[in-house]
């Protein structure tokens, strides 16, 4: 009896962790799953991003924001993204790290911030719902939720990032984990990798001094 118990016990305390949905992702239909940066990434300059909100017919959740996040360095241009119709102006980004109303709830660096950032905010969660599922490649996860979609159009940058955060009901900020998050364009080298590069130019440029 104490095993069956054990067994029950144990069922239910796996069974969340093997089928949660985070409470926000986003995805790019057509996209493609970078495995070792863990981002959904864009076909091209224009394409359709979807932010699923999980479980928010129990656990609503209010002020849905998208972020569009620029290369460290890159300063904001009118026009250089559109965002369900909306077409951003050079003084609507933020410097810092979102949200820029609430920095005690800052989102996760993750080499990416503080960097010129836009927000898009969706709203509160609403129906109809619908079953959402985990979107990263090899997840199984399902739960009710809604999935909301824009048309994006990044002419303007070479590179953006994307992320999003809501609230609870209890004013904690929820985010989309690193693992699902999306990026268009052509890839940044991280600080790392170029610092190898310019060792390896140097290592170039010093060799070509010798054989002279």
């Amino acid at each position: 009896m104490k095993k069956v118990l054990l067994a029950t016990l144990l069922l239910a305390f796996l069974a969340p962790a093997a089928f949660a949905v985070p409470a926000l992702q986003i995805y790019v239909p057509g996209g493609t799953y970078n495995a070792g940066t863990q981002t959904w990434e864009s076909v091209g300059s224009s394409f359709e991003i979807w932010v699923i909100a999980a479980d928010i017919d129990t656990k609503p959740l209010f002020d849905i924001t998208l972020v569009a996040a620029l290369g460290k360095g890159v300063a904001p241009v009118n026009d250089g993204i559109d965002i369900g119709g909306h077409s951003y102006q050079a003084n609507e980004f933020h410097f810092g790290t979102p949200p820029y109303t609430d920095p005690d709830n800052a989102l996760p660096p993750h080499d990416v911030y503080e960097t010129n950032y836009a927000e898009f905010l969706i709203g509160n969660s609403s129906g109809p719902f619908e079953t959402v599922y985990d979107m990263q490649p090899g997840e199984t996860g399902s739960a009710v939720g809604r999935i909301y979609k824009y048309q994006v159009d990044v002419t303007g940058y070479d590179w953006v990032h994307f992320d999003a955060y809501a609230y609870n009901e209890t004013g904690r900020r929820k985010f989309a984990p690193f693992s699902h998050d999306a990026e268009t364009g052509t890839t940044i080298p991280e600080p790392a990798t170029m610092v190898l590069m310019g060792l390896g130019l140097a290592g170039a440029g010093l060799a070509r001094r010798f054989r002279k």
